[in-house]
């Protein structure tokens, strides 16, 4: 709680590796910037700091970016910090004496277990990966197994360890006269680039919350997933890349095969959530995959009426080049039976008279499997036709996944679901950029 006789005003508190830096950074910052996006990009921040007198420069910076590089060497787990036992091992040294020496190194191996614990999932993957390799597969370790899984989990330690950790909180407070602060949290990000200009001297400090650095972005990889469903995939993924996964769609497709060529895991991933319609969302170091439908069938948690003083600015935006379609029809000719398979999907309050079809040729099964990847196509493509830009004084409420209402705004007016929250504080004091798009209703 806060004084009720104070103005109302904001302040941030900011994070590095969990030490609180706010009263060092407070003299010199000119804007932070917190980015909450519904789905495919990742949550960023920006903290931007005028250094007139070179402290960020020449001192600062110098150190923060020798911490991170710091963790990034302790998460490869250099040969200084590994036991001679492990390095080079002994014959006759089972899988599981093997993996313990590699966790007491300090190795992360999201591909063999948590913690040390070894299963009959974690014996069977350990046995796969010596197969795939030309390697023992009785349990038994030689050199080449050793040097095998050694390099695997310096991988691992690398995708999980890098970097320098920054977080923010915006408190709002006494905004109402009551005394009362509003919250937000941004949660764990982590350092992506530095950027220095001038005159005058200005310095940017930019962090993600999928840091380009990290193998789950990065890394391209060709495999086949077989006899995988979608939460499969996507919980093999976070786990192997340290991150935790949240599936809470009730679709959960099931791949007899899917091919991953040439790829990295979160474009990948991304792309079957894309088929499957559903949404990805990757912060604070964890996936998130929702369905979309479940979101735009929540309540408004406001309604925005045109002129009611609650914004400050507006930009509103219709398109119709490929984002509205009155139908999407998907067909399949299997070449085996000759049969033609093929399904419709209708936007019911598309204009008749202007109709225009998207036609999709996709491999499919049935009839009924055809129809669901019409209607996830007709939404995806339909879902950008209005959108809606709306500047509010900051709001700490209004994030990317909630529903607003537009009334009084014409062919706008409707259920809005907002995809990304743009929540800065600077200058001009505090102020939320929410954009939004309208919600599909009937498919």
């Amino acid at each position: 709680m806060s004084d009720r006789d104070i103005s109302r005003r904001t302040r941030v508190e900011i994070s590095f590796d969990g030490t609180d830096i706010t009263s060092s950074m407070l003299p010199y910052l000119t804007a932070l910037t917190y980015t909450d996006n519904q789905e495919d990009d990742a949550d960023d921040l920006q903290i931007s700091l005028q250094d007139t007198d070179g402290v960020w420069m020449e001192k600062w910076l110098p150190e923060i970016v020798d911490a991170a590089a710091a963790n990034s060497a302790a998460a490869t787990g250099s040969d200084t910090k590994i036991p001679e036992t492990v390095r080079t091992g002994s014959r006759g040294d089972t899988v599981k004496q093997m993996q313990s020496l590699l966790v007491a190194a300090g190795f992360p191996l999201p591909v063999f277990g948590v913690d040390g614990i070894f299963g009959s999932e974690t014996r069977g993957a350990v046995i796969a990966f010596q197969q795939a390799n030309g390697l023992l597969v009785d349990g038994i370790c030689g050199p080449q197994t050793w040097a095998a899984l050694l390099g695997t989990a310096q991988e691992a330690a690398i995708a999980t360890g890098a970097g320098l950790a920054i977080s923010a909180v915006f408190v709002r407070q006494n905004w109402n006269g009551d005394g009362k602060d509003d919250i937000l949290e941004t949660g764990e990000f982590t350092l992506d680039k530095v950027d220095c200009s001038g005159p005058p001297s200005v310095v940017k400090i930019s962090a993600t919350s999928l840091p380009f650095t990290s193998r789950i972005r990065q890394t391209k990889k060709t495999k086949g997933w077989e006899a995988y469903n979608l939460s499969g995939i996507a919980n093999e993924m976070a786990a192997a890349n340290g991150m935790t996964c949240m599936y809470l769609s009730a679709k959960d497709p099931f791949y007899h095969r899917v091919e991953q060529y040439m790829t990295s895991d979160i474009e990948f991933l991304m792309q079957l959530c894309h088929d499957a319609g559903c949404s990805l969302k990757a912060t604070n170091k964890s996936i998130v995959i929702f369905d979309q439908a479940d979101y735009e069938s929540k309540a408004a948690v406001r309604t925005i009426t045109k002129g009611d003083g609650s914004y400050t600015k507006y930009k509103l935006t219709m398109s119709t080049a490929d984002v509205q379609y009155a139908s999407c029809r998907v067909f399949y000719n299997d070449p085996a039976t000759g049969v033609c398979i093929s399904a419709t999907a209708t936007d019911e309050s598309a204009d008749s008279t202007e109709s225009q079809q998207l036609e999709l040729c996709c491999r499919v099964s049935s009839i009924g499997e055809a129809q669901a990847l019409a209607e996830k196509n007709l939404r995806l493509h339909n879902k950008y036709a209005r959108k809606a830009q709306i500047t509010f004084p900051g709001d700490p409420y209004l994030v990317a996944g909630l529903c607003i209402q537009l009334a009084g705004w014409g062919g706008w007016n409707g259920k809005y679901i907002i995809e990304q929250a743009k929540h800065s504080v600077g200058t001009s004091g505090y102020q939320t950029v929410v954009t939004a798009r309208r919600v599909l209703e009937g498919y």
